[in-house]
C-alpha cells in the first residue's frame, strides 16, 4: 500500500494510503477531541469537534473522515480551529442541562471534558431545553435523552457491532433523538441488553440503571469476563473492594468495544450475600465455622488416612473448568504427586472431546468466512461475541449461513438456509452432506488424497446413507441437504461453529471433521469452532487436569515425557490412566473411590440423574469440596473451603480459539476466602509436599517451560498495552484421516409414556448450570425462575396456559417449572436452560455415555408434561 507524506503541526509525518487525518494523528501521538468516532465503528463526521485545517488552502474538514493526501499541511490547534470547536461545544450546550454536579456520568462525561479543555463555562447562547423522559422498568439501561448530543453512537453500535438494530433516530430536527421502534420501552424492544450504547454514549444520556456507586471511579481494572469461552477483555471501575462499572476492554482483540449483558451487568455475584468467607467442617450434620489451620488439617488427614488404607486409586480430584489455568494446573499436579493417582478430570468434559479439536484462529476469521455453518448451538446466547461475529459477516459481508438445529434461534432470520432435523440425527444430516460432495464431485479428490487418508473407505461407509434413509432418520428434505452442501463446498473459506452439545457426541464430531476435510484445499480455509461452556474449559484441559494425559496433552505413558515432569517435580507419576468425571462417580456408588476433592463444580446440579449422584456423593468417607457458594454438592461434604472469585485473584484464562489472557486482582478475596491456587499449595503443604511458587507468575513461567503447547507465554508479554495476541500454538499433524463411521443414526424415539423430546440449552441471561449467574440481583431480576419453552398446539392440548406451573418427568427424575408458550419450538419438544441450580434440568437425564468422547449426552431426552398448578 502507498505511503503518504503530509505535514501535520509542523512536522512531517507518513501513513498508509487511506487512513484519515485522525488516525493518523492518533499514530503519532497528537490527540484531537471528538465525540462521535469511536475505533471499532466506521467514521461518521457527526459531532465536527474533530475539525483540524489545512494550512494551504485554509479548509476547515473533519479530520475523522478526511483521508490524508499528499502535501498536506494540518494544523490541529490553529486559533481558527479552537474558536470553532469551542462555538460547536457552546451549541452543544445549550440544549444539554445543567445537571453535571448530579450527573452520574460525573467526570467520565467526554463533553465536560473537551469543554473544559477548550475553556468553555458560561453558555452564551440562548438555551433550548430537551426535555425526554423515558420509563425503563429493567434493571440494567435507563435513558434521559435530555442530554443526547446526537452523536449516533448509540445507534451505529446497536447496528454495525451487535447487529440488533434496536435504536435508531425518530423524529426530525430538535425533535430528533435515537429511539426503539414506535418509542418503546428499552424491554419491549430488540434490545439484549448487552450494554454496549452504554459504553459508548460520551454523556449520561445511556447510563447503567442500579448502580452501587454513584461517583467516579480512580481505580480501573482489566481482565477477562467470566461468563463464557470467548474471553472477552473487560474493564472493572472499582471503589474500595466493590465492582462499580464494567466496560469493554478497548485493548481487547475480541470483543471490539462490545460485551453482552452478562460481561456488562452479571458480575455481582462477586458480592452475593451467600459468598462463603471461612472454612466450614460438618459436625453432626451441621457445619461449623473453623480456622484454615483446622480445615487444613482435617483435609490432609482425611486423604492420607484414605490413601493409606484403600490406595491412591481411591481418591479423585474434579477440577473446574472456571478456575484458571495456574489453578488447574497445581491441582492436577497435587492429584498426581501428592495423592499418587491419575483420578483427574475438571468440568469440560460435559462439553464433550477434552483436547484441542476447535479453532486454531481467531474469532475474527469468522467475519472473512463466505459460508458459516452453525449447527446444534445457538452462539447468540452460548458466545455472544461470536453471534455478533457472524451477524457481521453477513451483514457487511454477504456471508451466506447455514443454520441447523430443531429449535428456532436468533440467528433463523439471518440464514440463508435452514435446516431443522430431528433431535439426535445430526450426524445422519452431516454425513448426507458428504456423500452429495463426494457423488456430485464438488470437491478437488487429487488434493485430498494427498492430504487425507481412508478417502476410498470413507466413500464406502456412506453408501448406506441413501436419500431416503437420510430424509426418514432427519425429518429433512435431501433436496435441502443437498442444497447445503453444494453452498459449503463451494466457498473458498467457510467456518462450523457448534457447542457442547454437538462435542458430546463424537460420531457427528467425526462427521464435521470429514465435511472440513473434504473440502478444505490444503490452506486451512476450513475451521471448526467448538463453543465451550466455560471461561477456562480450553485451559483447564491444556493444564492436564485430565486422566489420560499429562499438561499439554503429553502422554502418560511417555517414559522420556514422564521422566522430565518427574525430576521437575520431585515425585514418582502414576502411569496407568485415571477415571473421567462421570467414572469417579460411578466408582464412588460402587465403593472403589472413598474420597474426593472437588474444585468449583457442582456435580450434584451439573449430572445427570442427580439422586444418584448425590447418593454416590454422600457414600464417599470423606469430601472436600472448594468453591465459593455453599452449593448442592458442598453441603453434602465434609469440609467446605471458600475460595476467592475471578476479581480477586491473578492468573489466566484460555478461551476456546486458544487465546492466553491476563486475570488481574481488582481487591482481595471477601473475609477468610483464598484464591484456588494458595488453597492447594496450602494443602499440599499440610501433606508434606511443599510446592514452591510465590504467585501464579511463577507458576506460568514453569507451564512455559514444560509445556511446548505454552512456549513463549509469560506474564510480561501478556502485560503489554495495546492489542494482545497471544495464543496457543496447537501443532496439527499435517497429514490427516477421514474418521469412519458403521451405523445410520436413529432419531430420539419419545413413547406413549414420555411423549416429549426434551431439548436443553443455554439462555442469554444465565451462564453455565447457574451457581454463579443465579446470584447475580440483576439477571435473576430479569429473568427470575426457570421454565420450560412449549408449543401453542401441545399447551393447548395439554390445557396449558403461559406462566402455569409444570411437572417435567423422566424415567430417573422430575422438576417443576413454569410454562413458556413459544413457537420457537416444534411441537413434540420442548425447550429448557440448564442455568437454574434449583430446578437442575440434568437430573431428568440418566448415564449415557459417549465412548469416543467419554462424556453423558445430555442434550436431549424423552420426558412428559403435566401441569400442577393453573396459577401465573
Amino acid at each position: 500500500m502507498e505511503t503518504v507524506t503530509i505535514t501535520l503541526n509542523g512536522r512531517e509525518v507518513s501513513g498508509q494510503q487511506g487512513m484519515t487525518i485522525l488516525d493518523l494523528a492518533k499514530e503519532s501521538g497528537l490527540v484531537i477531541p471528538t465525540l462521535c468516532h469511536d475505533p471499532n465503528l466506521a467514521s461518521y463526521g457527526a459531532c465536527r469537534i474533530c475539525i483540524v485545517e489545512d494550512e494551504r488552502s485554509g479548509a476547515l474538514m473533519a479530520s475523522c473522515v478526511t483521508p490524508i493526501a499528499p502535501g498536506m499541511v494540518i494544523n490541529t490547534q490553529s486559533p481558527r480551529v479552537l474558536e470553532r470547536r469551542a462555538i460547536l461545544v457552546e451549541l452543544m450546550l445549550a440544549s444539554h442541562p445543567d445537571s453535571c454536579l448530579v450527573c452520574d456520568k460525573g467526570n467520565r462525561c467526554q463533553l465536560r471534558n473537551i469543554a473544559s479543555g477548550l475553556g468553555v463555562g458560561l453558555v452564551r447562547l440562548q438555551r433550548i431545553p430537551q426535555f425526554a423522559s423515558i420509563e425503563e422498568v429493567n434493571p440494567f439501561i435507563e435513558r434521559d435523552l435530555s442530554k443526547c448530543i446526537l452523536c449516533a453512537k448509540c445507534i451505529r453500535a446497536c447496528e454495525d457491532l451487535v447487529c440488533e438494530g434496536a435504536l435508531d433516530y425518530l423524529g426530525r430536527g430538535f425533535a430528533s433523538k435515537p429511539a426503539t421502534l414506535g418509542d418503546q420501552p428499552l424491554e419491549k424492544s430488540e434490545c439484549t441488553f448487552c450494554g454496549t450504547c452504554v459504553a459508548m454514549c460520551p454523556t449520561g444520556a445511556i447510563m447503567e440503571k442500579e448502580k452501587s456507586y454513584r461517583g467516579t471511579s480512580a481505580t480501573r481494572v482489566r481482565t477477562v469476563c467470566p461468563a463464557c469461552s470467548c474471553g472477552c477483555g473487560i474493564s472493572f471501575d472499582v471503589n474500595g473492594e466493590r465492582l462499580v462499572r464494567a466496560v469493554p476492554d478497548e485493548d481487547s482483540p475480541i470483543n471490539k468495544g462490545t460485551l453482552c449483558i452478562r460481561g456488562s451487568y452479571g458480575y455481582d455475584f462477586v458480592h452475593s450475600p451467600e459468598r462463603l468467607t471461612t472454612p466450614l467442617v460438618k459436625v453432626n450434620g451441621n457445619f461449623e465455622v473453623v480456622s484454615w489451620e483446622e480445615a487444613l488439617r482435617l483435609v490432609a488427614d482425611g486423604f492420607k488416612r484414605i490413601k493409606e488404607t484403600g490406595g491412591p486409586g481411591s481418591l479423585a480430584v474434579f477440577g473446574s473448568s472456571k478456575c484458571t489455568n495456574e489453578d488447574n494446573y497445581l491441582l492436577q499436579r497435587f492429584a498426581r504427586c501428592v495423592l499418587g493417582t491419575n483420578n483427574i478430570d475438571n468440568g469440560s468434559r460435559l462439553d464433550g472431546f477434552t483436547s484441542f479439536v476447535g479453532s486454531t484462529k481467531p474469532i475474527g476469521d469468522i467475519e472473512e468466512s463466505q459460508v458459516i455453518l452453525v449447527i446444534g448451538t445457538d452462539p447468540a446466547s452460548s458466545a455472544p461475541l461470536v453471534g455478533y461475529a457472524i451477524r457481521r459477516a453477513v451483514r457487511q459481508k454477504g456471508a451466506r449461513l447455514l443454520v441447523v438445529g430443531p429449535c428456532q434461534t436468533v440467528l433463523n432470520s439471518w440464514a440463508h438456509l435452514r435446516l431443522q432435523p430431528r433431535a439426535g440425527t445430526d450426524v445422519a444430516l452431516v454425513n448426507g452432506m458428504v456423500k452429495t460432495i463426494i457423488e456430485e464431485k464438488l470437491f478437488d479428490k487429487d488434493s485430498v488424497i494427498k492430504r487425507v487418508d481412508n478417502f476410498e473407505a470413507l466413500a464406502k461407509a456412506l453408501q448406506d446413507f441413501t436419500a431416503e434413509n437420510t430424509e426418514d432418520v432427519t425429518g429433512v428434505s435431501w433436496g435441502d441437504i443437498v442444497q447445503a452442501a453444494k453452498i459449503f463446498a463451494g466457498a473458498r473459506k467457510a467456518s462450523i461453529v457448534y457447542d457442547n452439545g454437538i462435542g458430546q457426541q463424537g460420531n457427528v464430531m467425526a462427521a464435521l471433521t470429514n465435511l472440513a476435510l473434504l473440502t478444505d484445499m490444503g490452506d486451512g480455509a476450513r475451521c471448526l469452532y467448538m463453543l465451550r461452556r466455560d471461561s477456562n474449559g480450553q485451559g483447564a484441559c491444556d493444564m492436564g487436569s485430565l486422566p489420560d494425559c499429562l499438561p499439554g496433552y503429553q502422554s502418560l505413558t511417555d517414559a522420556m515425557i514422564r521422566e522430565k515432569f518427574e525430576a521437575r517435580w520431585g515425585c514418582r507419576l502414576p502411569t496407568e490412566a485415571g477415571l473421567a468425571a462421570f467414572e469417579m462417580v460411578k466408582a464412588a456408588e460402587a465403593g472403589s473411590i472413598r474420597g474426593m476433592y472437588i474444585v468449583g463444580e457442582n456435580p450434584a446440579v451439573s449430572f445427570p440423574n442427580s439422586d444418584v449422584v448425590r447418593q454416590a456423593l454422600e457414600s464417599l468417607d470423606f469430601l472436600v469440596v472448594q468453591d465459593m457458594f455453599l452449593t448442592k454438592t458442598a453441603k453434602l461434604a465434609k469440609v467446605v473451603l471458600p475460595a476467592a472469585s475471578f476479581v480477586e485473584k491473578e492468573g489466566t484464562f484460555t478461551n476456546f480459539e486458544g487465546r492466553v489472557q491476563r486475570l488481574r486482582k481488582a481487591f482481595n478475596p471477601l473475609g477468610d476466602s483464598l484464591p484456588d491456587w494458595e488453597i492447594v499449595l496450602r494443602l499440599a503443604n499440610k501433606m508434606d509436599y511443599p510446592m514452591a511458587y510465590l504467585a501464579p507468575k511463577e507458576v506460568m513461567d514453569e507451564i512455559a517451560e514444560l509445556v511446548p503447547l505454552y512456549s513463549g507465554v509469560s506474564y510480561t508479554r501478556l502485560d503489554v498495552k495495546g492489542p494482545r495476541d497471544v495464543r496457543v500454538n496447537y501443532r496439527q499433524s499435517e497429514h490427516k484421516q477421514f474418521l469412519l463411521l458403521e451405523q445410520v443414526p436413529q432419531p430420539i424415539e419419545s413413547g406413549d409414556v414420555f411423549p416429549f423430546t426434551l431439548l436443553v440449552g443455554n439462555v442469554l441471561y444465565q451462564f453455565g448450570t447457574g451457581t454463579r449467574s443465579s446470584r447475580s440481583a440483576r439477571l435473576k431480576k430479569f429473568v427470575p425462575e426457570a421454565f420450560v419453552e412449549i408449543n401453542p398446539a401441545d399447551a393447548r392440548k395439554l390445557k396449558v396456559k403461559d406462566g402455569n406451573k409444570v411437572r417435567v418427568s423422566s424415567l430417573v427424575g422430575q422438576v417443576t417449572v413454569a410454562a413458556r408458550i413459544t413457537e420457537s419450538v416444534g411441537k413434540g419438544s420442548l425447550f429448557m436452560p440448564a442455568s437454574w441450580p434449583e430446578s437442575p434440568v440434568f437430573g431428568l437425564f440418566d448415564f449415557v455415555t459417549d465412548n469416543q468422547t467419554r462424556t453423558l449426552a445430555v442434550k436431549s431426552c424423552s420426558v412428559k408434561l403435566e401441569r400442577v398448578s393453573a396459577d401465573g
